[in-house]
């Protein structure tokens, strides 16, 4: 039997889907300053999907390619986190893992930017991810006492 979500639920549910799609567009600005990463690039600014592009990228210096290899792998992660969350925003209607998985990955959004990206490296996009991840954070929080109250549900 399919369970039907009451309005409040509802509401979350569609605001959180605007954040996960906020959270894919930050992809594409400004995400880490080049300057701590890339020594040759230091007045440059790097998106997440530039980041992902250094992947099999080859350089003079195997230590430099090796780091940006791994930094690419792990810039994958900036774009599948929203991208998960937001199928299970989209799809997961009836049951409340929508918002254990958005509990998950807006912690694990916000454990990526502090520890790989953090401190002087942070560029506006970074920071405003950041900030998203918070607040869809504690919307799953909501979502999950939410789903208590004693509302008319709404129509399918």
């Amino acid at each position: 039997m399919l369970k039907v979500q009451n309005k409040t639920t509802k509401r979350i549910r569609v605001a959180q889907i605007v954040f996960f799609l906020i959270q894919i567009y930050l992809t594409s600005t400004p995400f880490i300053w080049g300057g701590a990463i890339i020594p040759e690039y230091k007045q440059s600014t790097f998106t997440v999907l530039d980041m992902i592009s250094f992947i099999g990228s080859t350089n003079n210096n195997a230590q430099a390619e090796n780091a940006l290899n791994m930094l690419g792998a792990i810039f994958i992660l900036f774009v599948a986190i929203p991208v998960i969350a937001l199928g299970f925003q989209l799809f997961d209607r009836s049951y409340n893992l929508k918002n254990i998985v958005g509990l998950i990955c807006s912690f694990a959004g916000i454990m990526l930017i502090v520890f790989f990206i953090g401190g002087a490296n942070i560029c506006i996009g970074a920071i405003f991810a950041l900030l998203l991840y918070l607040v869809t954070f504690f919307m799953s929080v909501m979502g999950i006492f939410a789903r208590f109250l004693n509302q008319k549900n709404t129509a399918e």
